[in-house]
């Protein structure tokens, strides 16, 4: 007895192909409709942000830079480098994450002001959504590593894993393990 909505052997062929038809006519709609902008590049930062724009930070000849709406006060180069003549000089450090705390705790005493890794959340802040590689603004932030950079806020793992922040996207991951060196950003409080 042939049953409703069973394939029999002579339909089957013809049912087969209609399905694959029609899934081929989707796909076909689909790219037909979403074009090649599902595959477009993301616009770097640099081509993006006006040269000397630094969207609303205020910054001064000893190379800080301070968020208006936090009071966050940033050096704009890299973990061991150096700020002259409105440049980073010299090579970012990249140091565990026990070290670029050590490093933060030694510059604070050589300098008599409180210094510190940021938080995620300050790192955060500070990246531009819609651009990458570095996704921050370079007029601030002059020649920033492309690279994971550690952060102080503290991982579910916190023994093991510490938290850093991709700056050639802005992503957070807090399963970088805490011997591996990287760059770093160093923060004070307004």
């Amino acid at each position: 007895m042939h049953k409703q909505g069973l394939i029999s052997p002579t339909t089957a062929p013809k049912n087969i192909w209609r399905h694959y038809a029609l899934k081929s006519a989707m796909l076909c709609i689909a790219l037909a409709l979403g074009g090649c902008d599902v595959y477009k590049e993301d616009a770097k930062c640099a081509d993006t942000i006006k040269a000397y724009d630094k969207l609303g930070f205020i910054t001064d000849e000893n190379g800080l830079a301070t968020d208006p709406d936090t009071g966050t006060r940033w050096f704009r180069c890299s973990g061991g480098k150096r700020f002259v003549n409105y440049r980073c000089k010299g090579e970012a450090l990249y140091l565990s994450w026990d070290e670029a705390t050590a490093y933060a705790t030694e510059f604070s005493e050589k300098s008599g002001v409180q210094w510190r890794l940021p938080t995620n959340g300050e790192m955060k802040s500070i990246m531009q959504p819609n651009c990458i590689a570095p996704a921050m603004n370079e007029n601030v932030f002059l020649a920033t590593e492309v690279n994971n950079h550690w952060t102080s806020s503290t991982s579910l793992h916190q023994k093991t894993f510490k938290c850093a922040i991709n700056t050639y996207s802005g992503r957070i991951s807090c399963r970088q393990a805490r011997i591996i060196k990287q760059p770093f950003l160093l923060v004070r409080d307004g």
